[in-house]
This record gives structure tokens, sequence and C-alpha cells, in this order.
């Protein structure tokens, strides 16, 4: 079938047997990849308008390919396809950077700065989740009130901050070892959500200790909200809530959360020390029921 949608909409002749499972193949002596578009189907004309922003920028990016009727999206047999030329492969998050991003209509759709509006939407759809499926997962039963109360602290401390005429970043959806330079992935947000997903994501991998993430911590040129904005960022559960709409939606087993349940104590002993760390910088609060539980 990807061969005919190649061949068909974007001129390019190969067999099925060049093209692998994920969707990628090569072409002329280049690397391309047939992605299954999975977002919003309103958000293309700013991703492609992004994407287009950053070439001209020479911002590491892969490029978007459209079809032969000038179109992003290929929709064939229900299902919308993107062709993506591959310029850059994952090297390292080394690569992470800080982009800012100029104030542009255009780009409003890709925004994902207001964080207390979004968890909340989140909770709210988790608990309506729960009146209908509780009983199939006991796992997630047991352990759900917790991550929801590591949520709402997120949101009140988010609240607090004044974050009037703070900058946007370009920054991805989340981390993804394959998907740091995809395009599609990109939204527009806070300057340290990449950092923020990348340290919970390192953390439950077992890929950085607490030690690590404090050294890497040290390093990064922020300001002291951006600090503030730092540590909201890592008291939202996003690595829970993760895998719970993989179980939920995407049948995985659901003792693939105990990953991160079992780190659960470790964890808030990260937070306790990065707020530890903040607090050398700048003034910050902190969670009184984990500074009490570590110091």
């Amino acid at each position: 079938m990807m061969e005919n949608i190649l061949n068909y909409y974007y001129q390019i002749i190969i067999s099925s047997d060049k093209i692998k499972n994920n969707g990628y193949f090569s072409y002329h002596n280049h690397l391309f990849c047939l992605y299954k578009y999975e977002r919003n189907k309103n958000e293309i004309n700013a991703l492609s308008y992004l994407n287009e922003l950053m070439i001209l920028n020479k911002i590491s990016v892969n490029k978007i390919i459209y079809n032969i009727f000038n179109q992003a999206i290929t929709y064939i047999d229900n299902q919308n396809y993107v062709l993506i030329m591959i310029n850059y492969e994952y090297r390292g998050y080394d690569n992470l950077k800080f982009i800012p991003i100029i104030e542009d209509r255009r780009l409003n759709i890709l925004k994902r700065n207001n964080w207390a509006y979004l968890w909340e939407i989140k909770i709210d759809y988790v608990e309506y989740q729960l009146k209908h499926i509780i009983n199939s997962f006991p796992i997630i039963n047991q352990t759900i009130n917790y991550y929801i109360g590591m949520t709402e602290n997120a949101i009140r401390y988010f609240k607090m901050l004044d974050l009037k005429d703070v900058p946007l970043y370009i920054n991805h959806r989340r981390i993804k070892k394959n998907e740091l330079y995809n395009p599609l992935e990109l939204i527009i947000d806070y300057k340290v959500r990449d950092i923020a997903e990348y340290l919970k994501n390192s953390f439950f991998n077992n890929e950085m200790s607490i030690g690590d993430i404090k050294e890497y911590t040290i390093k990064l040129e922020l300001n002291n909200l951006d600090y503030l904005l730092l540590y909201v960022r890592l008291l939202y559960p996003s690595y829970y809530f993760d895998i719970y709409d993989n179980i939920i939606n995407n049948n995985l087993n659901e003792d693939a959360i105990n990953k991160v349940i079992n780190k659960s104590s470790l964890y808030e002993e990260l937070l306790y020390e990065i707020y530890l760390l903040i607090r050398g910088k700048t003034n910050i609060i902190g969670i009184d029921w984990i500074n009490k539980k570590y110091q």
C-alpha cells in the first residue's frame, strides 16, 4: 500500500520490499519516512509553516515533502500520511537547543504554554475515564490518585507565577530519540519544556541518576523564572500519564506502569534536590509534603 501512495502522490517509484515496516526508505541517495499523521489535522498548516521557517533560518529539522497536489497531508483509506525527508538523525540529547520563536498568529495553534489549563483538562478526562474502566486496571486504581495529586500541586504552583511577556520557544510534544528532528512533533512552549521532559525520560529509563540530573541542571543557562518553570514541569507526572494513555488506548500491558511507580520515592527525592538547587539561585516555595519528607 505504501508504495502505491508514494508512486501516485509523490511520483516516487519504489517497490514494497524497499520500504521498512516503520515507513523508512531510501530513494536517490536520500532517506525518507512516510509517517502516519496522528495529530489534529488543523495543525498541519502551522507545522508546515514552522518547518519552512526553520529550514530558511538553517535550524536543524527534517523536511516535510508536499504531494503532487501541493498538500502536506495525503489522505487515503481513512488515514493521513505525511512524507518527511530525513536530513538529520539522532546523535544524542546534547543536540537539544533553546530556539526562540517570534510571535506569529499562524503558529498560535501550536502553543502549549497554558500548562494549568491543559493539566486541568487532563485530570478531568482521566477522572471521567476511571468511572468506566477502573475495575479493569487494579494497578492504576491503586496509584492514580497520587499522580493526580502531583498534577494538582503543579497546577497550583504554575498559577502563582507571573508569566506575562515570557518568550516562547520551539519544543517537542515529547522527547524521543528518533523524533528530535521530526517536524510533526514540534510545538511552541516555554524554554524549559524539552529539558524537563528529557530529564524525566532519562530518570525513569535509568539513563541519569539524581546526581547526573543535578549536574546537568546546574550547567543550564536559565534565568530565575526559567528555573521555577523547570521545577513546575518536573512536578507534572507526564511519565505516568503517557504510559496510562498507552494502557487505556493502545492495550499496553498494565504492568508497564510499574516502571515509574517503583521509582516514585526516588523521584520525590530528585524533586527535593532540584528544589534545593533552585533555592540557591532564587526564591522558591517548594512543595511542603515533599520538603518535610526529605529535609
